[in-house]
């Protein structure tokens, strides 16, 4: 991903959408998978493309930690401020297989989330399938992007979404109209795709 986000950090959690989306995002995780329902507190969690935090922050009380993890080192460094307890805020790019070491020991993850992160990366299926290379057994992956009417347009489409999660080996998949943003007076669909590592 572009370093290019660099230039939103310092005002992204003014930006009363941003705020939104995480929070439409983490209420329909909880509605999905019971996260403040109290089953949770020795769950590890990977936010992958974390931004500054925000589905962190909302996740972080209900599970053992959180790994925060985003290319862009300022929105790191606006994360790291908040001095969340259980959040460990990382920059680096999770994803890079050049040898250099990038996310050594972050696996044995529960739950995996990408929230708006997915639709943004150059080879999605690829990133899906290592992502879920670093959950558990039984282990969550979830994303939530902007729908796409056609493939190449902005965002994915259900079937993208869905032919991903397939490749990546994960069971149980489900790929739905989350909920919708309202940008200029346009209706912005978001969808979720979710799926389950198979017990080994």
């Amino acid at each position: 991903m572009s370093d290019d986000w660099n230039d939103y950090a310092d005002g992204w959690d003014g930006n009363s959408d941003v705020r939104t989306y995480a929070a439409r995002a983490f209420a329909a995780l909880d509605a999905y998978a019971g996260i403040t329902g109290g089953g949770w507190q020795d769950k590890r969690v990977l936010d992958f493309g974390c931004g500054t935090g925000l589905l962190s922050d909302k996740l972080a009380p209900h599970v053992r930690d959180v790994a925060a993890v985003d290319t862009s080192d300022r929105m790191i460094a606006v994360l790291q401020e908040k001095a969340l307890p259980n959040v460990q805020a990382l920059h680096l790019d999770i994803l890079d297989s050049s040898g250099q070491g990038a996310g050594e020991g972050l696996s044995g993850f529960d739950l995996i989330c990408a929230s708006s992160v997915c639709g943004f990366l150059p080879d999605y299926k690829s990133a899906v399938a290592a992502l879920a290379g670093r959950l558990n057994s039984g282990g969550l992956f979830v994303q939530w992007d902007w729908l796409a009417p056609e493939e190449g347009g902005s965002g994915l489409t259900e079937q993208q979404v869905r032919d991903a999660l397939r490749d990546a080996d994960l069971g149980s998949i489900r790929v739905e109209h989350a909920f919708t943003m309202e940008a200029g007076g346009q209706a912005m669909p978001v969808l979720m795709g979710s799926g389950v590592r198979a017990a080994e």
